[in-house]
């Protein structure tokens, strides 16, 4: 029989999710969801007779689905939906990394409280990376970076600055902005830095330009890395493009004998690369591991890391956040004692706020009943 996949987000990679599934012989996709009619129209023609396409997404959680992808953008929305999911006793998995790195630990709480499983997706950076120290700890080194490589970075950026990027790389404004400022950084690797129990070197990252993913070896403290117990960090404009990397430890003198035979270096650290993460094309490896093994490929135990929310120009007392990706804000990668970026959407401003400046909690006021707020102190209500 074949696994039931239902898909919620059908904007760039919800619709690559569709047909890689689509593909399969092991797999259908037997309902999709998006509040655009004209993003459903794109891949409605690859379902089977008879499944659901509907702009209501809680929809398809009363469908006889095995999984459940989120792939929408949305974090308060999302999280109603996947808690829907799991009490439903449906898998899911996040292709939406914006609610999986601000409710993360709650929804994997519900997850495991109904006998099912809730894990980030292989095929983004944080779950390629997950899966990369998974082997090299098999090998017995220890972690001391878990890297990424980003090819631009303007922390100013806003969807009218990147109109033109944006259609070409087929995204909406605010996922090509939170992607060029920064926040989407951020958040994949506070979801790795939470669920592996990693550090910081610095607030916000340091984030060397160099030209090579090796030269990565030469451009942190490692030493220091290696005493926090490990860290995330990034690069900027390396080759190869789209690659993450982790580098690790050992002092063993067996271990760097044969590590230099088998050409990676004389150590005492070493750089292992994926030289490529493939996103959508790798979600049904995540499927195939939560039907077959009931195994996350991620997800978040602690907070650690968290996303808070910086400015990106003077803004005034009164004004109504327009959150990630927009025109307000950027996100950077710190402790978690400020405003996480995450909640920050349709929050209002009481204090006049400059460029770079961060947001705390008692900067903002949010609407009445805001739910976001309920699931937020259940959620710290886990051990952190």
């Amino acid at each position: 029989m074949k696994i039931r996949v239902g898909v919620v987000g059908i904007g760039a990679m919800g619709q690559g999710i569709v047909q890689v599934i689509q593909r399969r012989s092991d797999m259908e996709v037997i309902a999709i969801a998006d509040k655009n009619s004209n993003q459903l129209k794109k891949v409605e023609h690859l379902l089977s007779k008879g499944s659901l396409i509907t702009r209501k997404p809680m929809d398809i959680i009363n469908e006889e689905l095995d999984v459940l992808v989120e792939a929408s953008t949305s974090v308060v929305e999302a999280a109603l939906l996947i808690i829907k999911a799991l009490e439903n006793k449906i898998n899911v998995v996040l292709m939406n990394s914006e609610v999986d790195q601000v409710f993360g630990r709650l929804l994997n709480k519900i997850a495991k409280k109904n006998g099912v499983v809730l894990t980030s997706d292989s095929g983004d950076q944080y779950g390629v990376l997950r899966r990369l120290i998974e082997d090299i700890s098999f090998m017995g080194f220890k972690v001391v970076m878990a890297g990424n490589n980003k090819g631009f970075l303007d922390r100013y950026a806003t969807p009218k600055t990147i109109e033109k990027e944006a259609a070409i790389r087929n995204l909406s404004l605010n996922q090509c902005t939170s992607y060029t400022d920064g926040t989407k950084l951020a958040i994949e690797m506070a979801i790795i830095a939470n669920a592996m129990n990693l550090n910081l070197l610095k607030s916000g990252m340091i984030g060397p330009r160099v030209d090579d993913v090796n030269d990565a070896l030469n451009a942190f403290d490692l030493d220091k890395a290696r005493e926090l117990g490990g860290v995330v960090d990034y690069i900027l404009g390396a080759k190869p493009g789209g690659s993450v990397f982790v580098i690790a430890y050992s002092d063993d003198s067996d271990d760097q004998f044969y590590m230099n035979y088998y050409k990676m270096g004389n150590g005492p650290y070493y750089l292992f690369l994926r030289p490529y993460h493939l996103c959508h094309f790798e979600t049904a490896q995540t499927i195939d591991r939560v039907i077959k093994y009931k195994e996350p490929v991620l997800v978040q135990e602690k907070r650690i890391l968290e996303v808070n929310a910086c400015v990106k120009t003077n803004l005034n007392s009164g004004t109504k956040l327009d959150g990630m990706g927009g025109y307000h804000l950027y996100g950077i990668l710190e402790k978690p004692d400020r405003l996480p970026i995450g909640l920050s959407k349709d929050a209002v401003l009481i204090r006049n706020k400059k460029k770079d400046e961060q947001i705390y909690w008692e900067d903002v006021e949010f609407p009445e009943g805001d739910k976001r707020l309920e699931l937020w102190e259940e959620q710290n209500k886990l051990n952190s």
